[in-house]
């Protein structure tokens, strides 16, 4: 708090001078050269999602906690990745590397085979 103040007071002070003084925020989250994301699927339709994590492991490690050992997962770098489910539960299919979710769901759709009526249960793009 005591530092919010601080920096209130020197911004104000240095705006009523007239000296410019630019401070830069810290980068954010998806400022990395490579913005990995992971998807998380179950037996039953469950998913998780994570994205914007500056490795594959610290992505596929958020999935993991959230859906649990049991899901498979898959990940992916400066794309959209999507999970479809047969209709009847029987199937899922993932997709990744695409560049719009459109695309992805597309893809995940279509690998789930040919007249097999599914559902996206998630995608997920991350920053590029």
């Amino acid at each position: 708090m005591f530092a919010r103040r601080i920096l209130a007071a020197l911004t104000l002070t240095v705006s009523l001078t007239g000296v410019g003084l630019a401070l830069s925020p810290a980068a954010p989250a998806a400022a990395y050269d490579y913005n990995f994301g992971a998807i998380a699927y179950d037996n039953y339709g469950g998913t998780a999602a994570a994205w914007n994590y500056p490795t594959a492991q610290a992505a596929a490690d958020v999935v993991e906690a959230q859906c649990g050992e049991e899901c498979g997962y898959f990940t992916f770098y400066n794309s959209c990745g999507a999970v479809a489910y047969s209709n009847d539960g029987e199937s899922v299919a993932w997709a990744r590397g695409y560049d719009t979710h459109e695309g992805a769901r597309r893809a995940a759709l279509r690998k789930l085979g040919a007249g097999v009526p599914g559902h996206i249960a998630r995608s997920v793009c991350t920053d590029r």
